[in-house]
């Protein structure tokens, strides 16, 4: 048994192509796909469509990640506007998103078990089997909680955006990385084969080049860099191998308006603080 684990894919339609091809020719015969399917990345209807096409003649499980939750009303839309390096992007997303897609989201689990005849039973989930945004490999501060309470002796999980695997009390959970915007890959689309050898689990991790200067000039078609100025130079550093994610770069904004200011709540960061993170990371 031969299986595709791919998580964080971002909307990256290009780097998903390629991922999925590369599968294919391994001969895998089922895909699991550990949630993130949009959210930074132009044209999301695109993604969505190789996503729905893959499913109808591919053996697919889908799990639900925390931008899943975004899209299906777990932050305050109203907060969201077009031109703010902090919420641009989810201005754009929120009104490319479809119907079917909220639909599609909304039936999706957070976690499951899979149940493969001759082999341990694996769970599959995004950042943790109990919280879409928990981190658990490379691991947080609960990683080795959840591990004790894990119902499976291997987890496969997403979030982090890094290859990266976590052993504690017995259990060993993984991440096959991003597929859309991966870190310390130097800019290439990441997934993970996972094969069932004389009863136990084999991992091998995948690296691919894809056309990433195709994702960057829809991204300028689609104007995003006016939507969400900052948050896109961020992307594109990310895109072409900056180790340094946008989860951070905010970080980094917020720790430089609460000095400046006194105070930072999200969303409302002055566009000021996020050139001067755009400068020290050099994009």
């Amino acid at each position: 048994m031969r299986i595709a684990v791919l998580a964080d894919i971002h909307g990256n339609h290009a780097a998903l192509e390629a991922c999925l091809a590369h599968a294919e020719q391994q001969g895998a015969e089922a895909y699991w796909f550990l949630g993130d399917y949009v959210g930074e990345l132009p044209c999301p209807e695109r993604t969505m469509a190789c996503l729905y096409a893959w499913a109808e003649t591919h053996d697919c499980t889908f799990i639900r990640g925390n931008k899943e939750n975004y899209w299906l009303g777990a932050l305050d839309t109203s907060l969201w506007q077009r031109g703010s390096s902090t919420t641009g992007v989810l201005w754009y997303m929120n009104r490319r998103i479809t119907v079917r897609d909220r639909a599609f989201f909304a039936g999706l689990p957070i976690a499951r078990v899979m149940e493969i005849p001759g082999l341990l039973a694996v769970t599959i989930c995004h950042g943790s089997p109990r919280a879409v945004g928990e981190c658990l490999v490379p691991p947080g501060d609960t990683a080795q909680d959840v591990m004790e309470a894990a119902a499976t002796p291997l987890i496969l999980c997403g979030h982090r955006h890094r290859q990266a695997w976590f052993e504690h009390a017995g259990r060993r959970a993984v991440n096959p990385g991003s597929v859309g915007v991966s870190l310390e890959s130097g800019g290439k689309a990441e997934y993970m084969l996972l094969e069932g050898v004389d009863g136990a689990w084999q991992e091998t991790m995948v690296r691919l080049d894809y056309d990433v200067e195709q994702i960057i000039r829809e991204m300028r078609e689609e104007d995003l860099f006016s939507i969400a100025p900052c948050w896109m130079r961020v992307t594109v550093g990310v895109l072409r191998g900056m180790n340094v994610s946008q989860a951070a770069a905010l970080r980094r904004t917020m720790a430089l308006c609460e000095q400046g200011e006194g105070v930072c709540e999200w969303p409302d960061i002055p566009e000021k603080y996020w050139e001067m993170t755009c400068r020290e990371l050099g994009v």
